[in-house]
């Protein structure tokens, strides 16, 4: 397989939403995306199974999703939310900061109930945003790369 590219897999894991999960294709190095709710259909189906009952789209999705469950063993799942943690990246960024009024802030914003608009309401009036993004981004590269080394994935 090419190498991976590592910026492609950080793009994927900055948004990832609930219900759906990611896999890389250890074959082609191809990234799918499969919603959870496909992946049960795929798994619940038979090999005569046509989905004609679904709109072109779904029935694209579905064949994916049973591409996926067919050929398990070629197929790796990125990261989910939980091994992200965008919370955790937070609140490390929070704990960066040298300025001990701005980090105070921060720290104070992601405490509870809309934490993540809290966050991102304290960065922008601070005039971080650039900083924040770049954070988040060298901190996913780096679980990118410990992903891809735990699993022998060549990247670029």
């Amino acid at each position: 397989m090419k190498p991976v590219s590592l910026k492609e897999i950080v793009d994927r894991l900055d948004c990832i939403m609930d219900g759906w999960n990611h896999y890389l294709n250890k074959k082609t190095g191809d990234i799918v995306e499969i919603q959870m709710e496909y992946l049960s259909i795929a798994e619940e189906s038979e090999d005569d199974d046509d989905f004609s009952e679904y709109e072109d789209w779904e029935q694209d999705a579905i064949r994916e999703a049973v591409d996926v469950v067919d050929n398990w063993g070629d197929y790796l799942e990125l990261p989910d939310r939980e091994e992200v943690n965008e919370y955790r990246i937070m609140e490390n960024f929070c704990y960066s900061q040298e300025d001990d009024k701005l980090r105070n802030k921060l720290c104070y914003s992601i405490d509870g109930k809309g934490a993540f608009r809290r966050f991102r309401d304290v960065i922008i009036k601070h005039g971080i945003e650039k900083e924040w993004d770049s954070y988040k981004y060298e901190t996913l590269c780096e679980i990118v790369r410990e992903w891809c080394e735990f699993h022998e994935i060549d990247y670029k």
